[in-house]
């Protein structure tokens, strides 16, 4: 099952506010949620509540492959481990690793126009 997330900081909205957001098309659920923090944590906060939401609702993801997309470079790179990660992330990025024991992801990167996530940003 294909799932995306989003996250965003700044772009007319007050300093440090932002909106972390996360979609899964098959099963017709969209998430919106404020987020306090830069671009990077927006973006690691749209991931982590997916993956949350993937852990606490295993019913939808029973005998599925889970494929996570979003178009985070900074996001998906570190958490797969191809990118290194400065302290300040250190935290978001070994919570997402943490979820890789709990159940097999994969996490990849697209582009942002291919990512149905984002267009839900623009609906807040």
């Amino acid at each position: 099952m294909q799932l995306y997330f989003y996250g965003i900081s700044g772009e007319g909205r007050p300093e440090g506010c932002g909106l972390a957001t996360f979609t899964v098309p098959g099963a017709g659920i969209v998430f919106r949620a404020r987020f306090k923090g830069n671009q990077d944590e927006c973006e690691y906060a749209a991931l982590l509540a997916l993956l949350e939401f993937v852990e606490i609702n295993p019913q939808l993801f029973k005998h599925r492959t889970v494929e996570i997309y979003g178009d985070s470079f900074t996001v998906v790179h570190q958490v797969n481990q191809k990118m290194l990660c400065g302290r300040a992330l250190e935290p978001y990025r070994n919570m997402a690793l943490l979820y890789k024991r709990k159940f097999d992801y994969s996490l990849s990167w697209i582009p942002q126009n291919e990512n149905p996530a984002h267009g839900e940003t623009q609906r807040v």
